[in-house]
Parts: C-alpha cells; sequence; structure tokens
C-alpha cells in the first residue's frame, strides 16, 4: 500500500482524523492526545442535544436556516478546535508560540467561531477577517451562494461581534488600525504572500468532515450555462435538508478551490492576493514556517487509543457517581455562575452575540466533573435563537436551561440573550423510595387489571376463539467462544455442549475496567464464523438490577443505534446482579470496537445512564487453531446467571 493509500485508509478511522488535526493545531504528541480526549468527553455529554433544536429551526425557518444540527463527525472536529484553545493559551502565556503556529490558531479561531453560529457569519469571518474583500464585495457573495439579500447594516455588525471575540481571545497580541476609509481592522502582517501555502492548508483541514469528499461549487461556475446546485442555494426549500444546505454552503465558503471558483465567477481578485492574517506582537518572531503543513504524525499506537479510551471511561464512571449538589456555568470554557442546588435557586447571565459553548459542572471526590455541554443556536443573521434543554441528574433530579434573545438591542452593537438555568427536584422519585413496595403494588395492581381487560375485549371480538401463540424454544445448550489468546478477553462463561449456536459473555463495566489493577484492556467478543447468538451479561448494581432497564448497541464513538432491547429484570446470583443483552453475531464486524449503554427509568419517565460496557469484536479462529476448550469448567446450574438461563424469545427486538 503506498503512502497516500495508507493515509487515505487511515482517514476513514475517525479517532485517527480527530488525532491528526488536534497535531496539525498543536504539533505535540501528548497534548494532541489530551485534545482529542477532552473533545470525545464533551462530544459524549452533548451526544442527542441537537435534534432537540429542530423546533426552533423550524420556528425561524421564514427568517433564514439556524445554526447546523452536525453530523458526528462535524460535531468532533468542531469540539477538536474547540478543546485546543486551553492549550494553545498556557503556552502563550508562557511565551512558546511561534508565528507560524499563531497563524493557524487565528484562522482556525476564525472557523471554530463562524461555524457555532451559521453560514452568514462564515462568509464574514472567511472574507472580511481573514482576507480583505470589500463589505459589497461579501454581500454579494452570501446572495449570490444563497439568494439571500440582507442589509450592509447586518454585515458590518457581525463583523464588529467577531472582531470582539477575536480581541478578547488574543488580547495584547493584536492591535487595531483604522484604514483610509476609516474601517476598524486588526494590523496586517507586512508580507502576506509567504503565508499564502498555510492559509490554504488551514482552511482544506478545517473544511466539515461530512462534506470533504463533495465540492458544490460546480468547475464551471460563471459560465452563461453553469449554475449553483440546489443543494447550495436551497432552492425548492420544502423539499431540501435544510441542515445539508447550511453546511454545504459553510463548505463553500472555507474551501480554497470552492471560494475561489466563486470570486472567479465574479471577478473578484483571487483570495490569495486579498489575504489579510493580522500581524502578532510577541517577543518570539523566529519563523519556520512550513507553508504546506503537510507532515502527519505517526498514527495513534494502541497504548495511546487505551488511553483515550480509559479516560472516557473513568469520566463516564465519575459523572454516573456525581451526586451534583454545587453546579457552576462556564461559557466558551470561562466560569461565569454558580448554583447552589440544596437551596434550589435559579441563576441566570447574559451572553453576548458569539458565544459557544456552555458547560455545566461539578465536583467529584475533589475533582471537576462535566455534566453537560449545550452549543448555543443562532438564527441565519440576527443573533442568538431560542432554545431549551434538560439535563437528568442523578436520582431523577433535572436541571433546566433556557435562552432567551433580548427583545432589544442597540445598533451596530453585538445581540444579547439571557441564560436561565434552574433546578427541579424530583418529588415523585422521592416518595417512590420511600413507599417502594406499595408502588411495586400499584404497578402490579394495574398491570393485572389491564391484561384482564385487554383480554375481555379479545374474546369480544373474536368469538371466544383464542390463538395459542408460538413459542420459541431456548437453545438446547449454550457454548462460550474463546477469544485467541493475543486478544485481552471479557470474563468467559462455563458451557456444556460444543454445538455453535449461543456464545456468552460476562462483560466488565467500563468504570470496573478503569479501576482494575490488570490495566486498561478492552475485552473482546469473538464474531463466529458463522451466524449465531451472542448473549451478553451485563453486571449491574444491586438497586439497578430492581429496575427496568433498556441496553443500546452501538459502534464506539458513534451514535447511530445497531441494537435497542427493553431487558428482563437482572438476576442475581453470588457475583451480583446480571442482566442479559442478546445480539446476532451478524450486526457485529469483526476488529471493530463497540459499545452497549445501559439505561433504567428514572421517575420522571425519561431514560438516565446506569452503566456502559466497550467490547471489540474479533474473529473466530481459524479452523484448527488452539482454542484451548478442553479446559473449559463445567456449568451444571443452568439457573444460574452465571451459565446461561433460557429466553423463550431472546431476540424479541423492542
Amino acid at each position: 500500500m503506498g503512502s497516500e493509500e495508507a493515509f487515505l485508509a487511515a482517514q476513514e478511522d475517525l479517532l485517527e482524523r480527530s488525532f491528526q488535526l488536534a497535531y496539525f493545531i498543536f504539533p505535540s504528541r501528548a497534548v494532541a492526545v489530551r485534545i482529542l480526549s477532552g473533545a470525545l468527553n464533551k462530544l459524549k455529554t452533548q451526544r442527542g442535544r441537537e435534534n432537540r433544536r429542530a423546533y426552533w429551526r423550524d420556528k425561524y425557518l421564514k427568517r433564514g436556516i439556524t445554526r447546523i444540527s452536525r453530523e458526528e463527525q462535524d460535531a468532533l472536529q468542531w469540539l477538536i478546535l474547540f478543546e485546543s484553545d486551553r492549550f494553545e493559551k498556557e503556552q502563550e502565556n508562557a511565551g512558546g508560540q511561534t508565528p507560524e503556529s499563531m497563524a493557524i490558531r487565528y484562522i482556525k479561531n476564525v472557523v471554530r467561531m463562524t461555524t457555532a453560529m451559521s453560514s452568514f457569519y462564515v462568509n464574514v469571518g472567511i472574507h472580511r477577517l481573514l482576507h480583505n474583500y470589500s463589505t459589497a464585495e461579501t454581500q454579494r457573495l452570501y446572495e449570490t451562494v444563497t439568494e439571500r439579500y440582507l442589509g450592509a447594516d447586518e454585515y458590518r455588525r457581525a463583523k464588529g461581534a467577531l472582531m470582539g471575540k477575536l480581541e478578547r481571545r488574543f488580547g495584547r497580541l493584536l492591535r487595531t488600525c483604522r484604514t483610509q476609509h476609516g474601517e476598524l481592522r486588526f494590523e496586517p502582517s507586512q508580507d502576506q504572500e509567504r503565508w499564502a501555502d498555510l492559509a490554504e492548508a488551514c482552511l482544506r483541514a478545517f473544511i466539515p468532515w461530512s462534506t470533504t469528499r463533495s465540492c458544490p461549487v460546480p468547475s464551471d461556475f460563471g459560465a452563461e450555462t453553469a449554475m449553483l446546485p440546489p443543494q447550495l442555494v436551497g432552492a425548492t426549500a420544502e423539499k431540501m435538508d435544510h441542515d445539508q444546505v447550511e453546511i454545504n454552503r459553510c463548505h463553500a465558503f472555507i474551501d480554497p478551490v470552492c471560494y475561489s471558483r466563486l470570486t472567479r465567477a465574479l471577478a473578484f481578485d483571487p483570495p490569495e492576493k486579498k489575504l489579510a492574517l493580522p500581524r502578532f506582537f510577541m517577543e518570539n518572531t523566529a519563523s519556520h514556517n512550513n507553508p504546506d503543513q503537510s507532515q502527519q504524525a505517526p498514527p495513534l499506537t494502541p497504548e495511546e487509543r487505551k488511553s483515550v479510551s480509559s479516560q472516557l471511561s473513568a469520566e463516564a464512571a465519575r459523572r454516573r457517581k456525581a451526586a451534583a449538589q454545587f453546579v457552576t456555568l462556564a461559557v466558551d470554557g470561562v466560569q461565569c455562575a454558580e448554583m447552589d442546588l440544596s437551596a434550589g435557586s435559579e441563576r441566570a447571565l447574559e451572553i453576548e452575540e458569539g458565544a459557544e459553548l456552555l458547560e455545566i459542572r461539578t465536583s467529584y471526590q475533589g475533582d471537576e466533573v462535566l455534566l453537560a455541554t449545550h452549543r448555543v443556536p443562532y438564527t441565519e443573521a440576527q443573533g442568538i435563537a431560542p432554545s431549551r434543554a434538560t439535563i437528568f441528574l442523578k436520582g431523577g433530579n433535572a436541571l433546566l436551561l433556557d435562552i432567551t434573545p433580548a427583545t432589544t438591542s442597540v445598533a451596530g452593537e453585538p445581540r444579547r440573550a439571557v441564560v436561565r438555568l434552574s433546578y427541579r427536584p424530583s418529588v415523585l422519585g422521592a416518595w417512590q423510595e420511600s413507599h417502594a413496595s406499595l408502588w411495586a403494588g400499584i404497578k402490579y395492581a394495574l398491570a393485572a387489571s389491564l391484561l384482564l381487560a385487554a383480554g375481555w375485549i379479545l374474546g369480544a371480538k373474536t368469538g371466544g376463539d383464542y390463538r395459542r401463540l408460538p413459542q420459541v424454544k431456548p437453545p438446547e445448550s449454550f457454548v462460550a467462544a474463546l477469544p485467541s489468546p493475543s486478544t485481552p478477553s471479557a470474563q468467559q462463561l462455563p458451557t456444556q455442549k460444543p454445538p455453535e449456536q449461543v456464545s456468552s459473555y460476562r462483560l466488565v463495566p467500563d468504570d470496573s475496567i478503569v479501576r482494575g489493577g490488570g490495566g486498561s484492556d478492552v475485552p473482546s467478543v469473538m464474531v463466529p464464523s458463522r451466524p449465531a447468538l451472542l448473549r451478553l451479561q451485563l453486571p449491574v448494581g444491586a438497586s439497578d438490577g430492581r429496575r427496568s432497564l433498556r441496553a443500546t448497541l452501538r459502534p464506539f464513538l458513534a451514535k447511530a443505534d445497531i441494537l435497542s432491547q427493553s431487558l428482563r429484570k437482572a438476576k442475581s446470583a453470588a457475583s451480583g446482579a446480571v442482566a442479559t443483552f442478546w445480539v446476532p453475531s451478524t450486526v457485529l464486524e469483526s476488529n471493530q470496537d463497540y459499545a452497549v449503554d445501559l439505561r433504567s427509568r428514572n421517575s420522571s419517565g425519561g431514560l438516565e445512564e446506569v452503566n456502559s460496557y466497550t467490547f471489540r469484536a474479533v474473529a473466530e479462529p481459524a479452523r484448527g487453531e488452539d482454542r484451548s476448550r478442553s479446559e473449559e469448567p463445567k456449568c451444571s446450574d443452568w439457573s444460574d446467571p452465571a451459565c446461561g438461563a433460557s429466553a423463550s424469545n431472546p431476540l424479541k427486538k423492542e
């Protein structure tokens, strides 16, 4: 495999791709791994929140598309750009930055800040702050791509809001000046040409990952017969995916190839002639310019991957265990408010146009724990959009987050919004805990009544002709498939007979893997060559074993669910309570990592996380390889969950 082919193969690995981006921004291997871990941790707390904003997108559709609802890979890419900031600031405070690193960071911040808002802000940031196109030219570019016509004042106000945020980010390293026309700009670097290649490499790296293999602007755009495609212009809006239209527009303004085609079609100066990187005022001005930034870091090692996985598992475990009594609210990494939940208070603070990420944190055993993140939503060009979110806490309690835009604003000034964080304790949950037996009796009585009523109705409709439903018999015997000796394995379960109908594994909770003295090895589950059932046993706590549980299988680091089941009550054994999750082997691919998320119903009817179980699917050894079956212990008590209980229909999908 050639070097280019090897690189393309590595790009298919989202974890590797994320690491390479972090290394591109901050070329230190140790720091890049830390950036990756931090971004993945934020991604896990953010997962699922994007869809909750669909209401606001629909409501404000007539006023223009709101901020994009990203695919998982785009969200991770953005979080890497966000997470790297704190490491960059530490280096800058110590005076260890170079002109090249500052140029990369400036371009990264322009892209990160604007893609957090909308393609309108991306257009303004790229063409007014990274390049020196005029307001009229920037306006014409946006109108050509979107067929939306906003006043020049909106472009000036957006530029002012972005400049203010960049000034707060870089502080004394940047200086502003007035042009001959009175426009306020950052003082530019004297030699723009030498930065052209570096700027292009940065923009290529920051193209939204979901669009890297497509260029929405045709190569012949500008000819009499060439038109921009509907997925960019947004024509026939009722049939278009508005989120995809928005991300395509972001691509068109960021990608050097696309916006070169746009400027050429409009007869503007090419982007390399309009570059306007600012001058950075710092002591270390020695330049080691590497224009194309093509040097790739060596791929992630297995040890580094384990380190990232262990860190994520540890954070998830701490999040589950943290009984939040005192929380803090941070805006773009800066703590802005504190709240004592025992007082049941409500906190409110004002945020300014340009705010990107809200973080809710607490503490556990003296360390800070990230409970949740919330992206600040934006309208097309009217500033912050309304938004609401619910963050469920331990014990069924909840935090309600509400963002309300200000109804009035000062002309030319950034718009503002009010963020309210309120605490809602679960009164019903506390009552249930103290009346558990009574509550269980009520539930069983209601269930019995419903079953009797359903039977009466069914009998009345069928004239008393009841038909017995077919029963699915459990497998006659079970067998545990053993992984190869070189692969860390899940705890193997004893078996009786060799027919390969069911393979059974006892997984290990992620937090137990982290705490264990044997390191952070990820358990493995073997994928047989022929279709089979995989019986995954999920150890749970005694209290969780009495609750209604739901297990979901998904690829590791991905949001798409493969299989979801409501589980039977966990069974007790000497080793503790165990829930059983049945998985057909055909849904797994060898040499891939998977995660099982186990959740339970809280008092409010919502699902809250109980634990997660990570494993690696490995291929079945070829026939003739040593599988060490002769050393298998025998299992005589099939009623013990450690051996494998029967199920009338183990594959029933909810």
